[in-house]
C-alpha cells in the first residue's frame, strides 16, 4: 500500500512523502521517528486518527471511481465524498484554555492521486498555522 507522509512546521510543509508499505508498520515508524524530534518538557505528544472528508466534482473517470469506491464514497448532488483515514501525530504544542495549537506534525494518510494528497496537504498546513481565530467577532 502507498501512503502519504506529510511533514508541517508553523503552516508550511517541510516534508512530503509517499512511502510503499504495511499501513501500521510505516505509521509506527513515523511515530518513532517522531519521538526523536519530540521535547517532553516543551509539548505534549498527541497521535489522534480521524476520517477527512474529500469532495470531487462529478463526473469523475472510471479509475478514479475504482480507487475512491474504497473509501465509501457517495454521491451528493453534482459532487461526490468520501473519507480517508488520517493521522495526525503532533510533537510540538500548546494548550490555550480548552484548546490545542499546534505547531509541527506529521500526517499520515493513504496515499490516493494527487488531488487527494493537495486536499491532505492543504490540512497539514491548516492544524499548523498560527492564524488565530477571534471569536468574539463570531459571536
Amino acid at each position: 500500500m502507498k501512503l502519504l507522509i506529510i511533514r508541517a512546521e508553523n503552516g508550511e510543509i517541510k516534508d512530503k512523502q509517499i512511502a510503499e508499505g504495511d499501513f501500521n508498520n510505516v505509521l509506527k515508524n513515523v511515530i518513532l521517528k517522531t519521538l526523536e524530534l519530540w521535547d517532553p518538557v516543551k509539548s505534549d505528544l498527541i497521535i489522534v486518527r480521524h476520517k477527512q472528508e474529500i469532495i470531487v466534482k462529478l463526473p469523475i473517470k472510471r479509475g478514479q471511481y475504482e480507487t475512491y469506491s474504497q473509501f465509501n464514497l457517495k454521491r451528493k448532488g453534482d459532487s461526490a465524498s468520501f473519507e480517508i483515514p488520517v493521522y495526525l501525530i503532533s510533537f510540538e504544542n500548546q494548550w490555550i484554555d480548552d484548546n490545542i495549537i499546534d505547531s509541527k506534525v506529521f500526517v499520515v494518510s493513504p496515499y490516493v492521486d494527487d488531488y487527494v494528497t493537495d486536499k491532505i496537504v492543504e490540512l497539514a498546513k491548516n492544524v499548523t498555522s498560527q492564524k488565530e481565530e477571534d471569536e468574539e467577532t463570531e459571536e
